[in-house]
């Protein structure tokens, strides 16, 4: 069982690893972090990939999750303190364990660093963080506290993108008041059963909006629907979806969600509007799966609006690519 110790207090993470490409010593790795719920056995599929494409990948299951450290009374106790200033620091926390990980894949698994400039560049890594997970990419490049002048010399001859993958707009702080629900703020779904209701909607199949037709409140009311498809997840053989889903953090690291959103809004805004205060170079691809869930439509209508603003007096806007992936749900592999 392979497993990374990434502080000195003993903290383990658990990973899968591709291996590297045969023939090659300037690949790039990419670092798939879950979200919610769903650990990183549903990146196994990819794992057998990544050759093919010239890539080593690896994948690691957050604390709390499967085979990973579990958070202590103390540390969840953060995430729902009255103060503001340590709910940020339990946010922070997960972005730093995060980067902790990637330092370690850097300085242990020795991955190839950048190497070339533009067009012409390779090696180095690409930070995946799929879902919920994206908060530790805003909390990494929206708060130079999270890692701190060493670590984050650690990683600047490494990182050289982070993707958004099918994000939902609570990572951005936004609670998206417009009509529609989703598990786990529906009162009308008792507490026991959200995890298994959250399972069927994040593995849902669910209608396009129309080609040319924005994100808007009334466009979602109005065009999603679930449609009569079995959810990605309920098509896993039994030992498989045991292996993936981790229910009992629901009510654990779950905690997260509840941190105040202007923690996140803060994080997100710095995020795109001051490159320069963390890795200025690093560029932000958000995908969005369009036959995904309505609350990962309007991420995508956050991102966008949050890359339109217009930059600061004197701040850098980060660079930016938005994708729309067709057809595909909130399961889908970005491979």
């Amino acid at each position: 069982m392979p497993l990374a110790q990434i502080d000195d207090k003993g903290t383990s993470v658990y990973y899968e690893d591709s291996g590297a490409p045969d023939g090659s010593s300037t690949y790039t790795t990419v670092v798939m972090v879950h979200g919610l719920l769903i650990n990183s056995a549903t990146f196994d599929r990819m794992l057998p990939l990544a050759s093919k494409y010239g890539l080593r990948i690896i994948t690691m299951n957050s604390r709390d999750y499967r085979d990973s450290t579990p958070y202590t009374a103390e540390e969840l106790s953060h995430m729902t303190s009255p103060d503001l200033n340590v709910q940020a620091s339990a946010v922070r926390r997960w972005g730093r364990e995060v980067a902790l990980f990637l330092a370690y894949v850097c300085q242990t698994l020795r991955v190839p660093a950048i190497a070339g400039e533009g067009v012409r560049k390779e090696g180095g890594l690409v930070l995946t963080a799929w879902s919920l997970s994206g908060i530790t990419i805003l909390s990494i490049l929206g708060d130079s506290q999270t890692l701190g002048s060493d670590l984050t010399a650690a990683l600047a001859p490494y990182l050289r993108k982070v993707v958004l993958y099918d994000s939902p707009a609570i990572i951005f702080g936004v609670t998206a008041d417009i009509g529609l629900t989703w598990p786990y703020v529906d009162d009308t779904i008792p507490p026991e059963r959200k995890p298994d209701a959250f399972v069927d909607w994040a593995s849902s199949y669910n209608t396009v909006l129309p080609e040319g037709v924005p994100i808007t409140a009334e466009a979602l009311r109005k065009h999603y629907k679930v449609l009569p498809r079995t959810p990605t997840l309920r098509t896993l053989p039994t030992e498989e979806f045991k292996r993936t889903v981790n229910p009992e953090v629901s009510t654990r690291s779950a905690l997260i969600m509840g941190t105040d959103d202007s923690i996140r809004q803060k994080y997100a805004r710095r995020t795109f509007s001051d490159a320069d205060a963390v890795f200025p170079d690093v560029d932000v691809l958000f995908l969005w799966c369009d036959q995904s869930v309505w609350l990962t439509a309007w991420g995508a209508k956050i991102f966008q609006d949050l890359v339109a603003e217009a930059a600061e007096p004197g701040k850098k806007k980060r660079k930016t690519a938005f994708l729309r992936v067709k057809g595909v749900n909130h399961l889908v592999s970005p491979l």
